[in-house]
């Protein structure tokens, strides 16, 4: 499971990373187009739009796999290790459970406002709004593994010997 996650891990973050290009590349190109030659690439800046939410979906399963999330460790901080590590579990499970919850509410949603066109480069809104499930559902992948696994104690907390 470790190869596996580790794996899909590596390749969402070339995927960011190309996107994250795409976008410096695209909103460089608009700008310069903007205010040297007062033209714009129509859709231009909806593609960009559109690229940015599937980075920030996907990103955030990314820095789940590599421990980098939004965590405060002030009263985690002060349990022994193993209650730590428990605590650590317990936390990546209800991670799980609330991303199961926005797939299993985003699927109506999609199906009713899915369809509807995006205003300048027409394409099916539900492209751009299966995002949440492929992001929520990557957060699942990795929170379940970190949750079995806890690949990664902290040995500069003492959990190395625990």
């Amino acid at each position: 499971m470790s190869w596996l996650a580790e794996r899909v891990a590596h390749f969402l973050e070339v995927v960011l990373g190309y996107l994250f290009l795409v976008i410096a590349v695209a909103t460089i190109v608009l700008v310069i187009l903007r205010y040297f030659f007062s033209t714009t690439i129509v859709g231009g800046q909806e593609f960009v739009v559109f690229c940015f939410i599937y980075t920030t979906a996907i990103g955030a399963a990314v820095l789940l796999a590599k421990g980098e999330h939004i965590a405060v460790h002030v009263f985690l901080d002060l349990l022994k290790p193993r209650p730590r590590r428990w605590l650590r579990r317990a936390n990546y499970l209800l991670v799980a459970l609330l991303n199961g919850a926005l797939i299993v509410l985003s699927i109506p949603w999609i199906q009713s406002v899915g369809h509807f066109p995006s205003p300048v480069l027409r394409i099916p809104q539900g492209l751009v709004l299966l995002s949440l499930p492929i992001g929520c559902g990557l957060v699942v992948f990795y929170a379940l593994w970190m949750a079995i696994a806890d690949p990664r104690p902290s040995v500069e907390a003492g959990e190395g010997a625990s």
